[in-house]
């Protein structure tokens, strides 16, 4: 199944022909597909909608490039995901075509999943009615019967993960997938998957086991049923605390039979050995009750009708921190190391109902601040005097685009802010602190750059955002008041960098074998600048972390005053951090970004806060 071929074919000026005009697609073998047919990305790969030429059935190809599986780890990764799909025959379980590979890139085919992922489905619904919510979990329980009956584990379940296909729920995802001796072996230095769905034993890296699995089942069915995760935080050490510290309360409303509480209960069993195994989570009674199939036994109501054709209004779900997948020990970067399949809706669908932000922002002063025009004085060069608008001189029309700026606009205005505390400490060294300040300046004028592509209202270029009505949008007053503060903003924050920049070559940064290929002035938004800024992020919380050792108090006693700014620092970094993994996270996804993410309340930190119980949770 694995072919080596010399080139990549394509149909050089040949072309081929649609019904409705023609289009140049490339060729694999006898699998083809258009570049404009992109469908999700990551990292190291791109995934497109393919199709299979002797059929013409549509395919999923997913196209890795090899240049950025350089350690030996990625490859192997690579070769696991493979192995993987290969040993699996089950319908529940995302089926391999074949797999190409030339000098440049590997090429995975695989089924092509029609209505998205289970992720998006929650989303829309809020929540999901307890006999849907037993089907789906009786179709994933299978797919995982299946890896444990090859020797596998999947170690990054999760309903993003969960595709659709013709109502039929299929798992996916298997770049984190080993056998189960295999991980063994890995032990505590190889640490992968996503936290909300990590069990307390992978969290604390004790290493991956089936019951790892059986643990993200729980967590699935739980969300499932009560549109939230058992557990959240916004940093592993308070995701682990609130697990290890806080008993599992499954809500009264809605109501769920006993035996689905017992389910879960008995999967998210923080001491492994009264957790499930796969083999008793398949015999559990939940599992074993008639099933209806998705297609015969269909409930009155269609389950899993297409995502596109939802219009269902959900009650504000509850915001899940740090739900990204990462890979510690591995590498730099705490994010999956590509993205699979998601399928773009193509029709508009309106947000209801989503009052984070916007509560957020009548109860910030920070966010009060955003936007409306204001002469700026001449300031130091990290004092932040921001253009300010209030918020009830916004318009509620386009309220989902103007949540998608601030959140952009917020993100740059809290590197700006932490630059100016960051510039002033002495807890970590200074070659670290000035690399740091390089990359805050040039990772915000990459920011500022792209929002100011909203400037010109006859900008004819790509919707970079995905706003809503784009071109009426434009039109609007929240437009003509966004594009005066950002270009405030811009002109601001770029003679800001143009100050980092020649001071980063004032200290030759440029001979540095890892940031000097940023000491630049190109501010093309990618994934190697976030890669690159989450080493130096790494480095300095670890040396931060040093002044803490054997410090002790009550959890809500505040820190004494000389702990006070190396905890403020440390927590600012925490934030960048989780800003970057969001960012990669939701690469092309702003929206997804601006629910996932809280620059604004970022901003609204100030020193002198911290008391011993967030600081144990940074800890």
């Amino acid at each position: 199944m694995f072919h080596t071929r010399p080139h990549l074919p394509t149909y050089p000026q040949n072309r081929v022909h649609n019904k409705g005009g023609s289009e140049t697609r490339k060729a694999i073998d006898h699998y083809s597909y258009a570049i404009n047919d992109e469908i999700g990305r990551g990292f190291s790969s791109r995934v497109y909608k393919g199709r299979d030429e002797n059929t013409l059935e549509p395919v999923a190809v997913k196209v890795i490039d090899m240049k950025m599986v350089k350690q030996s780890i990625h490859a192997q990764l690579l070769k696991n995901e493979i192995n993987a799909l290969k040993a699996f025959n089950s319908k529940n379980i995302m089926k391999l075509f074949d797999v190409f590979q030339t000098q440049n890139n590997t090429y995975i085919i695989t089924e092509f999943c029609d209505s998205g992922d289970l992720n998006n489905y929650i989303k829309k619904k809020g929540r999901i009615d307890e006999s849907e919510a037993i089907r789906i979990l009786q179709s994933v329980v299978s797919a995982v019967n299946e890896m444990n009956q090859k020797g596998y584990i999947h170690r990054d379940i999760k309903p993003a993960n969960i595709l659709i296909d013709k109502n039929l729920p299929k798992l996916a995802d298997f770049g984190f997938a080993v056998p189960a001796h295999e991980a063994r072996l890995q032990g505590k230095n190889f640490n992968v998957g996503t936290p909300l769905y990590m069990s307390p034993q992978a969290l604390r890296q004790q290493g991956h086991t089936e019951k790892g699995d059986v643990w993200a089942i729980g967590v699935v069915f739980f969300e499932m049923l009560f549109g939230r995760t058992p557990y959240n935080a916004s940093s592993e050490a308070a995701l682990i605390s609130n697990i290890m510290h806080q008993s599992l309360i499954i809500p009264s409303s809605p109501p769920i039979s006993d035996k689905a509480k017992d389910f879960i209960r008995k999967c998210l069993s923080v001491d492994e050995n009264k957790r499930l195994r796969v083999k008793e989570m398949v015999h559990h009674e939940i599992i074993e009750q008639r099933a209806l199939t998705p297609v015969e036994r269909a409930p009155p109501r269609k389950p899993f009708e297409e995502i596109t054709n939802l219009n269902i209004p959900t009650e504000p779900s509850q915001v899940q921190k740090f739900k990204r997948s990462q890979s510690q020990g591995v590498k730099e970067v705490p994010t999956k190391e590509y993205k699979t399949q998601q399928i773009e809706e193509k029709k508009k669908q309106h947000e209801v109902k989503q009052k984070k932000l916007q509560e957020q922002i009548q109860r910030s002063s920070s966010q009060q601040q955003a936007l409306q025009p204001q002469k700026i004085t001449k300031t130091s060069a990290f004092e932040e005097q921001a253009p300010v608008m209030k918020q009830k001189t916004i318009s509620l029309e386009f309220k989902s685009n103007n949540e998608v700026l601030f959140s952009q606009i917020n993100y740059c205005r809290f590197l700006y802010k932490f630059s100016q505390n960051l510039a002033s400490c002495k807890i970590i060294s200074t070659e670290i602190r000035d690399k740091l300040l390089f990359l805050m300046g040039k990772n915000i004028a990459i920011k500022i750059n792209k929002l100011a592509t909203i400037l010109d209202k006859e900008n004819k270029q790509v919707n970079i955002f995905q706003l809503d009505d784009y071109e009426g949008y434009k039109k609007s007053e929240s437009h003509s008041k966004f594009s005066q503060a950002i270009s405030e903003y811009n002109d601001k924050y770029m003679r800001h960098f143009e100050k980092v920049l020649k001071l980063a070559s004032k200290n030759e940064f440029q001979k540095d074998q890892l940031i000097g290929c940023l000491c630049n002035n190109d501010i093309t938004e990618n994934e190697s600048f976030y890669k690159i800024a989450l080493q130096y992020l790494k480095q300095s919380i670890n040396e931060i972390k040093q002044n803490f050792k054997s410090i002790s108090g009550q959890k809500d006693q505040l820190l004494p005053e000389e702990l006070q700014m190396p905890s403020f620092i440390l927590f600012g970094l925490h934030g960048y951090q989780q800003l970057i993994s969001k960012t990669m996270e939701n690469w092309s996804d702003y929206k997804l970004f601006q629910k996932a993410s809280s620059p604004e309340l970022l901003i609204e930190r100030k020193p002198g806060q911290m008391n011993y119980g967030q600081l144990e949770q940074l800890l």
